[in-house]
């Protein structure tokens, strides 16, 4: 019947579709966002429950082990960091002297050369802060209610990614059900090909994650950055947010150093990311991810847009194990094998089925 409409009612049809999907991914991004999370972990840690259970552990038992396995390995982890974050903050007042003196320096270059007298400079800084005194209460409200919200999502994946792993047949059962004429091997094929890439896609984020915050750690530790392993780990964590990441992560060093060592001190560290970004980008990343993922550059760029523009940070870092998802479905069936070339990396399959 749909095939036999109009055009224009067809392309309506679609329209309010996506319209309508948008918007409730918009709108429900909070109970979404959760569920993408967990799916994806639930994902890596499926071979090592199904590891377990084939020993002879009960499903539940397994679960339970792999949950507190990568528990322990987050909390650990937030551990050396805590650790190193109580030295910085001891340190802090060193570091307020030290600015002070860099920004009285300031004040005396701009008050020589550009004849802008202390007074002035004086009278802006004063209203600067007290137009942040006035938002402060805002903002105070605004930082609490996230972190609220990050340590109940925090608290809530966990038991989301039992209760996935636990009716993971039940759910396959559910899916064989909505589509009764797809065949039970094709279906177990997507969702062992989708687990691959998935498990694929992070484990070797890992690894470049370890591979960038070691880079950072000994760049760090040899420019003369106080905090190297600190401020190393940092920035290799927040790759999890692609291209703009490891730039965040650096900007604390770098206005440290600028403030408490030497301009020369700041550009070097930022000469630095820039090289370790670069080898990452278009070395390190292609080799490890890129094979397991295989995704068209410019889609991938459009789903980061997209995720961020829907879901902020989360959206930038859930977009591209998603995109990749969509490609394994696109694949596997017939009529969307053509939506799947177009996801996947076009340059080598153009070359493959080139004529004559």
């Amino acid at each position: 019947m749909f095939k036999d409409s109009p055009y224009s009612v067809r392309l309506a049809s679609v329209l309010i579709s996506i319209y309508l999907v948008m918007l409730g991914l918009y709108y429900l991004q909070d109970l979404l966002i959760l569920i993408a999370f967990a799916l994806i972990l639930a994902m890596v840690l499926l071979p090592l429950c199904r590891g377990l259970e084939n020993k002879g552990f009960p499903r539940s038992v397994a679960i339970s082990i792999c949950l507190l396995f990568s528990v322990a390995i987050i909390v650990g982890l937030i551990s050396l960091l805590t650790f190193q974050i109580i030295e910085f903050s001891n340190d802090w007042p060193m570091f307020i002297k030290k600015a002070e003196k860099w920004i009285s320096g300031l004040q005396t270059f701009l008050s020589r050369n550009l004849n802008i007298s202390r007074k002035k400079q004086m009278l802006e800084i004063s209203n600067q802060t007290i137009g942040l005194l006035k938002n402060s209460g805002s903002i105070l409200t605004a930082t609490f209610s996230t972190i609220v919200h990050s340590l109940t999502i925090l608290i809530l994946i966990p038991i989301f990614m039992f209760f996935m792993l636990f009716y993971r047949s039940f759910f396959f059962t559910f899916l064989a059900m909505v589509f009764p004429t797809t065949e039970k091997d094709t279906l177990r094929g997507i969702m062992g090909k989708t687990g691959t890439v998935v498990q694929g896609y992070l484990i070797g984020l890992l690894f470049v994650m370890f591979t960038v915050a070691c880079a950072n750690s000994l760049g760090f530790w040899w420019i003369g950055v106080d905090y190297p392993i600190f401020f190393g780990i940092t920035t290799g964590l927040l790759l999890l947010i692609p291209y703009i990441g490891i730039w965040i992560g650096a900007s604390l060093p770098i206005l440290l150093s600028l403030a408490t060592l030497s301009p020369s001190h700041a550009l070097a560290i930022i000469v630095w990311i820039a090289a370790v970004q670069f080898i990452e980008a278009n070395f390190i990343t292609p080799l490890v991810i890129g094979s397991k993922v295989s995704i068209n550059p410019l889609v991938a760029m459009l789903a980061l847009l997209g995720g961020e523009m829907l879901w902020g940070i989360p959206g930038l870092i859930l977009a591209l194990p998603f995109t990749a998802i969509i490609k394994v479905i696109f694949d596997h069936v017939p009529t969307l094998q053509p939506y799947g070339f177009i996801l996947g990396e076009a340059p080598k399959r153009v070359k493959e089925t080139e004529a004559p």
